[in-house]
């Protein structure tokens, strides 16, 4: 199994949730980081937004998730709130990272980044997207 934890802080909250890479389980991966936006105090945009950021990561991967499986950690702590979306590809080549959904997310977030890496025989496409709230910027 491929460890799909985010690198986060010590004392940091996480949840991982893995699920068949279907677009009628992206909704509840939405209520997950929303409701973890709210309980960090988020304001109403921050929440919109990181629900909408969510949608987009998964929209990017899930075309291309080979075992059928999809991975989504959120972690937070501190009014940061990180998201990793993960799936097993057959192909090494990422998305491109100059098209509309890409230049969304990077948008919705304080900071996104995708990546690519050999694992278990495929690929392991990531999305790693980080959004912190306005309180916790210096």
């Amino acid at each position: 199994m491929v460890d799909n934890t985010p690198p986060s802080g010590e004392g940091a909250q996480l949840i991982e949730v893995r699920t068949a890479a279907v677009p009628h389980v992206v909704p509840t991966l939405r209520t997950i980081v929303a409701d973890i936006a709210m309980r960090q105090d988020f304001d109403l945009d921050a929440v919109e937004d990181l629900r909408m950021a969510v949608d987009e990561a998964c929209s990017m991967l899930l075309p291309s998730a080979a075992d059928g499986h999809l991975t989504c950690v959120f972690s937070w702590k501190d009014g940061r709130i990180e998201v990793t979306v993960s799936v097993l590809s057959d192909s090494p080549e990422p998305d491109d990272e100059t098209g509309l959904s890409w230049q969304l997310l990077t948008a919705l977030a304080t900071s996104a980044r995708r990546s690519v890496t050999p694992a278990d025989g495929g690929y392991l496409s990531r999305v790693e997207l980080i959004r912190e709230s306005e309180a916790a910027r210096p």
